[in-house]
């Protein structure tokens, strides 16, 4: 009974100790750029290394080629360049997956590497059969490692079946072929609906794209379920994999947000929510109709994935995983966790503060007490003021869409509803909550950055306050995160 008493003291204990080690995170951040650079240099010459312009065709179509390899060459180098994630605990944590499947699976091609990025699009890609760019958005929105392996299985039977050079030469093909050639001099030389017929000639071209794009997914879902059956993984969770991507663009989580808690308070009493506001003229009554996304499979993020789902279920001889799953092993749920952290900081590393200002409003009721979840809502307000004062809102404000969540533009409307000076009421109560004092984190670049926020919010730019606090953050971290605070570079001028 007492060994099982420790026991049971020891799991609370260690579990404690993982939410405080989670309460504790930062995104990364390095000023060494030399890692991602040199690793953006390889994946780009190993993808012009595989990719060589064909020598056989005509002058107009190797130059094709070769300038479409040029920019697919180039996307990879700047997506690793400027947004590869080699922090210490997210990166080694899935290169260890991809680690096993490339060790289950020998018969690869050598050499292959999986680039982890902070673009927070749930999304994942194969670029040639060299590089696997695994996006940081898709990693909350998995449910266990077996996901996640599925996810590298799929993109890397996409490599190994050289479906970018195969897709390439057939686009390429098609569009420099005689054929294609001689329909479009018939429609530009005929008298009558010139426009029309060129549509028509565009639509059967990416009717034609879109088929081949489909059959290389069925492709890769099959030799993707066959690597991911040779590995330790639980083949089943391909199936669940599949069910979650079908579903990957709606909200993970719908609530609304608690706006009304956050930023309203006796001083600053304020509502929140609310529908939007209908039209009042007789002619715009209409019945109620389905959005494109709802009536259309070609818009999804990841179309067909009812069919591809029943071809997977023939697979797996109906041995398959449905319906939500339990996080397998432990580790992957914290891995999530620190991934909504990093959403965070990419979607305001991006200058959209709008998304950031909902991720971290969205975890806050999970983590009240979160200091940087705290400052990272000071920042966004601090930088959504600033662009309504330069009158450049609109650029890192989404527009409100009937494509986005309901919980989404709802903070929309009520940003295009604010005034300048409203942004230091709302970070005034919301201040008042739980204040980013000095005791709560002392040597903390973000906690620091947002009490200058939320001060600079308060008070003019030239208050003693406010020039205390960015002098501080200056004086402890020169070469920080936030450029704004920074000291100004020195301009040295030759005589």
């Amino acid at each position: 009974m007492g060994r099982l008493l420790c026991l049971v003291l020891l799991g609370l204990l260690s579990t404690s100790a993982v939410w405080a080690q989670d309460e504790a995170y930062r995104p990364f951040y390095s000023r060494d750029t030399t890692r991602r650079h040199d690793l953006a240099v390889a994946q780009r010459a190993a993808l012009r290394a595989e990719m060589p312009v064909p020598k056989t065709g005509s002058s107009e179509y190797r130059e094709h080629y070769r300038r479409v390899v040029q920019e697919a060459s180039a996307d990879v180098y700047n997506a690793i360049r400027y947004a590869a994630l080699l922090d210490p605990v997210v990166e080694p944590y899935v290169q260890q997956v991809f680690a096993r499947i490339l060790r289950a699976n020998p018969q690869l091609p050598a050499g292959t590497r999986l680039v982890l990025t902070r673009n927070p699009e749930p999304n994942a890609r194969a670029v040639g059969s060299s590089t696997v760019l695994l996006n940081l958005g898709l990693l909350p929105r998995l449910e266990n490692e077996s996901q996640l392996a599925y996810v590298l299985c799929h993109e890397l039977a996409h490599g190994a079946s050289h479906h970018l050079e195969t897709g390439l030469r057939d686009r390429l093909a098609t569009i420099h072929s005689k054929e294609l050639k001689r329909e479009f001099r018939r429609i530009v030389d005929s008298e009558y609906n010139i426009g029309s017929q060129l549509k028509a000639l565009a639509l059967s071209f990416s009717l034609s794209s879109s088929y081949h794009h489909r059959r290389f997914e069925r492709q890769a879902d099959s030799l993707g379920y066959v690597l991911l059956a040779r590995t330790t993984y639980e083949a089943p969770q391909a199936y669940r994999t599949l069910q979650l991507l079908d579903i990957i663009d709606q909200p993970e989580n719908p609530a609304p947000l608690p706006l009304a808690a956050q930023f309203s308070c006796a001083e600053f009493p304020r509502a929140f929510g609310g529908a939007p506001v209908a039209s009042a003229s007789i002619f715009t009554v209409k019945a109620a109709a389905k959005t494109v996304l709802e009536t259309s499979d070609t818009l999804k993020s990841h179309p067909d994935c009812g069919k591809r789902m029943r071809f997977v279920q023939g697979l797996a001889q109906g041995r398959v995983a449905e319906g939500p799953q339990p996080p397998s092993p432990p580790d992957f749920d914290r891995i999530r966790r620190l991934s909504r952290l990093e959403l965070v900081q990419s979607w305001f590393d991006y200058d959209c503060y709008d998304h950031a200002l909902f991720e971290a409003l969205q975890l806050l009721p999970q983590q009240p007490q979160n200091s940087y979840l705290r400052a990272m809502v000071q920042l966004s307000l601090f930088e959504l003021r600033q662009h309504l004062q330069d009158h450049t809102f609109t650029e890192v404000v989404s527009n409100v869409s009937e494509h986005q969540a309901a919980n989404f533009n709802e903070l929309l409307r009520t940003l295009y509803q604010l005034r300048p000076d409203d942004f230091r009421e709302l970070s005034a109560c919301f201040a008042r909550a739980a204040p980013l004092t000095e005791a709560l984190a002392p040597a903390d670049e973000f906690a620091l950055a947002g009490r200058y926020a939320a001060a600079a919010l308060a008070a003019p730019p030239t208050d003693p306050a406010v020039l205390a606090l960015r002098d501080d953050y200056r004086r402890r971290y020169p070469q920080g995160r936030f450029a704004a605070l920074r000291p100004a570079p020195v301009v040295v001028r030759h005589r």
